[in-house]
Order: C-alpha cells, then structure tokens, then sequence
C-alpha cells in the first residue's frame, strides 16, 4: 500500500472493522476533551526585536485533539509538512487542523497517546520512521520476528518494519511518538 496515495490511504483508514490506523491514534473526534492529555502547549518563536519569547501559552487545539472512548485518546502537539524548517514562519501548523494519520511526503507529526488496558493494534508498516517514548504503563511490540515489553522510560525507533501493539497489565499506557515521513521500501515487507 502507498500512504502517500490518498485514495489508498482512505481505504486502508476503513478498514480492519472500521478501526484501522485512525485506532492508533483514535477516532477523529475533534473537540473531544480527553484526557491524561497535555492541558498546556508552550510554543517559543521570535519577536519583531529579534529576541526569543513565547507566542502560545495554551491548550492543544481542539482539531487535534482525538478519542476512540475506552479505546485510545492522544493529539497532535506540532506539524511540519517539510524538513528542514523555516523558523520565519511563526504561524501555528495544528491552529486550523484536522488529526491525520501520517505525515505529509517530507513532514512530521508529533503526538501524545494513551491506550487502555487491553488494547491492541494488529500487524502494520507505515513509510515512516517513528520514536515513541513511553510515559506510563507498559506497551508490547510484537514484530514477525520476536517482541518486547517497552516500560516507562523506554523508547523505540520503528524503522518501517512490520509490527503490532498491546498494552499489557492493568493500567493504560500514554507515550509520545514523533513520526518522521520516510521514503517508501523499494521491497514489499511481508
């Protein structure tokens, strides 16, 4: 599948029971107050002086916020459609957004996400190299060949390779992820 191809990626977003990737990062539902997420998101720019200062001091935007209830919560804290980035730019990427799945060809999402106990993702690739760290509880990568319970304080880079999601024990696991658009594998994983 080709998730820069919009009409793939659709398809692939409706599919799986109507859960697919959208479930990695809940519904769209923007607007929708969940929580454990961030109540506050501190954006620093330039001023017209040229000194340092902050421009947003504030909640996430509504349009980024989404939940699946007793599923997934998260938002997105910050886009760029391109690397590397243009800091004369000071307008804010998620003021007027709505949640996507993956990065733009060239871009980043940077997101927070909670999954409640016994969720689980199955079997998946994405163009996309990913650093997720996790906050708290505990967060099964189940790959073709192996897997590992990550706990809070751990991270993984998810270099495009197949692989599925559970959340193991009790309580459910928040963590953060930056999701880098890469180029598409020449090869056909799995």
């Amino acid at each position: 599948m080709d998730i820069n191809n919009p009409c793939q990626r659709r398809e692939f977003l409706m599919c799986a029971g109507g859960f697919a990737a959208l479930s990695l990062f809940g519904t769209a539902q923007a607007g929708q107050e969940t929580s454990p997420q961030p109540a506050r998101r501190v954006v620093t720019g330039v001023s017209s002086k040229g000194k340092s200062k902050i421009v947003s001091d504030g909640p996430v935007p509504a349009g980024a916020r989404f939940s699946t209830p007793g599923k997934a919560s998260g938002c997105d804290l910050w886009i760029e459609s391109s690397v590397p980035v243009n800091f004369d730019d000071q307008t804010d990427p998620i003021a007027d957004y709505s949640v996507q799945a993956w990065p733009d060809p060239g871009g980043v999402i940077v997101r927070t996400l909670t999954w409640e106990p016994g969720f689980s993702y199955p079997m998946h690739r994405s163009d996309t190299i990913d650093f997720l760290f996790v906050i708290s509880g505990q967060l099964e990568l189940i790959l073709e060949d192996g897997s590992t319970v990550l706990q809070p304080g751990n991270c993984v880079v998810q270099r495009g390779t197949n692989h599925a999601w559970r959340v193991v024990g009790n309580e459910p696991c928040t963590f953060a992820g930056v999701v880098i658009s890469a180029e598409p594998r020449e090869q056909n994983i799995g």
